[in-house]
This record gives C-alpha cells, structure tokens and sequence, in this order.
C-alpha cells in the first residue's frame, strides 16, 4: 500500500501535465519568456550582485592602526606609549577607484545584457525552426492523405477492372512512403521544440501552440542604422573602464602617508632626585618616498591594456556597420528567393500534379508519370519551406545585427 501511493501521486501530476493546455507563442512571446525565465540568464544577473558587493568597499580610506610600546627595565624604570595612526592618500586614488568600481558594477549590468541579446537572436531563430519543422510535417501530412486518397480510388478501379493492380501496388507504396516520411519529419520536430525549450528555459517535453505562420511579408523590412548592441556598449564601457585604469595607476605611484597621534609615559632615575615620571604627546608622520617602487611598470601596463581595448572597440564598431548591410543585403535576397517560389514554382507545380491525374484518369498518362509529378511536388513544398525559414532565419540575424530595442 505504501509503494503504491506514490505511484498513484506520479500518475496524477503526469496526467494534470498532460492536460495542460500548450502554451501559445510567436516569435516576439519567445523571447519575452526567454529573457525571463532561461536559467542560465538567472545565473548571469548575478554577476550584477558580486559587482556591487565589491563597489561597498572600493574608494574607502583603510582603518586606522593602534600602535602600542612598552620597554621596562630595573628598579620600575621603563616607557609606555600608544597611539593611532591613519594613511590618507596624497592623490585623487580614492575618487579614481570609487569610479572604477561603479564601471565595473555597470559593466557586469552589460555582460548580462549581452547574454540577453544573444539569447535573444537564438530564441528567434529556435521558434523559426520550430514552426518551420511543424509545417513540414503538416505539409508531409496532407500530401500522405492526398496519396491515401488517390489509392482508394486506384482500388475501386481495380475492383471494377478498369485499372491495373500494379498501378495499386505502386501507389500503396507510395503512400506507406510518405506516411514514414511524416514520422520522420516528427522526430524533426521534436528536436526543435526541444531546443525552443531550452530558450525558454523550460522542460524537453512542454508543448507549444504555434500563433505565427512563415508567411512572407508584402516586402522586406527598410534598411536602418544599429541600435544600442549591448556588445559594443559593453567594448565601449570597457575602454572607459581602461582609462579610468591609467589614471588610478598614475594616482597609485605615490603610496599613502601616514598621519598619527600618540601619547608616551616614562619612569626615569635622575639623580640625586631618584626616579622622574614624564608624559608626551605628539604627532607622528610617515612619508613613503618612491625611489625602488615607482609604478612606471604598473602604468605602462594600463596604457597599453587602454591602447587594446581601444583598438578593439574602433575594430567592433566597424564590424557591425558592415554586419548590419551585409545582413539587410542577405534579407533581401532570401526574400526574392522565398517569394519566387510562393509565386509561380509552387502555383505551377500544384496545377501540373492535378492536370497529370487527370490525364492519367483519361488514360493518357502512366501512373508513373503521376507519381513523378507528385513527388516533384512534395520536393518544391519542401523547399518552399526552406526559402521561407531561410528568409526568417536571415530576419532574425538582422534584428539581432541591429540590437537596442530590437531584442
């Protein structure tokens, strides 16, 4: 009884799983969810925290140190003394590091922006050959009951003796090969709402509910300059973050001084009057000179580093003014190739597969002459399918080219 409990509990969850309705997506829907519920995005929003964490301790002068002495020697003669001493800087370090830490708190906000907008481009194109694989198979399907038809009323010919038996059998096998094909094109599709799934950040075996077809638009998209590319925000905040590096590097070749306050009691013997008892109060300074330690080395270093990230923030703006075009310039001649086949290659061999049955149903026309024009017609809707994903896949490249509000 106990065993059995559990089972009934599992049995129960998976049936009100089951049940659950699929869930409805379009392209944009997508990656809306994705950016809010992919796990590995959660992971990377944390990078934000530790970056702040760091800037509450960044720019603040170091603690003070206690300083104590006590020396004793014979007949209770000896000193004490204690005192507090404090390093400030004798340059703009602190100010220099303060915002340092503040660009690295903004650039960890970037690192998860770029994720975002990668996520963003993969999403798009995940849930277009997510739709793309569904109507394969839907098309793989209605050519399958297509066939179907055409083979009963093959058999209904061959009962009344006006069609040849092995015209059945070719058609039967014919049918048996699109009905495999179907399966086929299902483990296709599962693959891609698989990896829709991942984006989205929920389990393999979710289901979804398709509210965008792969119809071409009535023209493509204008050509338009980059938004705001979280990756070149990122490269550009970089090399702020490299200058800012010079300057503290400058800042840091002279090392904190040291500015305290003690105060000493001693016992001393002065004779003839015996044992004296004194107390002092002073300031005390300590000023490091640089002469072995000057931190030329140092700032070298953060000039060049400044002097490469710079480089390759000019190297990434020119990379994405010619991704951008060549993208757009992609755009538009996957659309002619998608519209070609929409408009008169697909039209033609539609109307070719019904002149050929019925030529075939006149007996003019050998049954293998139908079935080529079948099959012919299966391979243009398949690649009827394919010109169109490419196009919406070339689409979701260039919206991620473009970036800023795009994602």
């Amino acid at each position: 009884m106990k065993c059995i409990v559990p089972i009934l509990i599992l049995f129960f969850l998976s049936y009100m799983l089951a049940a659950q309705d699929p869930m409805g997506l379009t392209a944009e829907s997508s990656v809306a969810f994705a950016l809010k519920g992919n796990k590995e995005l959660d992971a990377a929003r944390f990078l934000v925290q530790e970056a702040e964490g760091r800037a509450r301790g960044a720019g603040r002068l170091p603690n003070p140190e206690l300083e104590t002495e006590v020396a004793g020697g014979r007949d209770f003669e000896g000193r004490v003394m204690a005192g507090v001493l404090q390093r400030f800087p004798l340059t703009g370090r602190l100010r220099f590091e303060r915002e340092l830490s503040g660009l690295d708190v903004r650039i960890a906000g970037l690192e998860v922006g770029e994720k975002e907008w990668q996520l963003a481009v993969a999403t798009r194109k995940a849930f277009y050959e997510f739709v793309a694989a569904r109507e394969a198979v839907a098309v793989s399907g209605r050519q399958a009951d297509l066939a179907a038809a055409f083979t009963k009323s093959l058999a209904e010919g061959v009962e009344t003796g006006f069609r040849s038996k092995l015209d059945l059998q070719e058609a039967k096998l014919s049918e048996s090969t699109l009905h495999a094909k179907v399966e086929a094109l299902r483990g296709f599709e599962m693959e891609a709402s698989a990896r829709l799934s991942e984006c989205l950040g929920l389990g393999a075996e979710s289901a979804f509910a398709v509210n965008e077809s792969l119809t071409l638009p009535s023209s493509i998209p204008s050509a338009r300059p980059a938004g705001k590319r979280a990756d070149l925000e990122l490269a550009e905040l970089l090399l702020r973050s490299g200058e800012t590096s010079v300057s503290l590097s400058q800042a840091s070749r002279w090392e904190d001084v040291g500015v305290g306050l003690f105060v000493e009691g001693e016992r001393f013997r002065d004779n003839p009057t015996g044992i004296e008892p004194e107390a002092l109060a002073g300031v005390k300074f300590q000023i490091p000179l640089p002469l072995w330690q000057n931190g030329s080395g140092k700032v070298a270093e953060k000039m060049a580093s400044r002097d490469r990230l710079n480089a390759r923030c000019e190297s990434l703006r020119f990379q994405v003014q010619n991704q951008v075009l060549l993208k757009h310039r992609i755009l538009a001649l996957r659309f002619r190739s998608a519209a070609q086949y929409g408009d008169s290659v697909l039209s033609a061999a539609r109307e070719h597969i019904s002149e050929s049955e019925a030529a075939y149903a006149r007996g003019e026309l050998n049954i293998q002459a139908v079935f080529r024009a079948r099959e012919r017609l299966v391979e243009i809707e398949f690649a009827d399918i394919e010109a169109r994903k490419s196009y919406f896949l070339a689409y979701a490249d260039w919206m991620g080219a473009l970036g800023g509000s795009n994602l």
